[in-house]
């Protein structure tokens, strides 16, 4: 089994300073932002130490037709 850091650690090794706050390295976490996938062991993401950050690989394809409300909270983020 590979050696895993701590997303702190990694984050540390993975990006130039300023490096992304503790609640963003776990949305990137969360939403498959990271290869390969972290994991969570206990409390605590753990990330193998030759991960990548990569993004959000695809943006979905959102129907103009759909209700405007959802359409608003796709595009933006907002929630009401």
């Amino acid at each position: 089994m590979t050696r895993t850091l701590t997303l702190d650690e990694w984050a540390l090794e993975e990006f130039s300073a300023p490096i992304p706050s503790r609640p963003t390295l776990m949305r990137y976490a969360k939403n498959g932002m990271i290869y390969p996938l972290p994991f969570k062991a206990g409390r605590c993401w753990r990330v193998e130490a030759s991960a990548r950050f990569i993004g959000i690989a695809e943006k979905p394809v959102i129907n103009k037709e759909i209700d405007p409300r959802l359409m608003r909270i796709l595009e933006d983020g907002t929630s009401t």
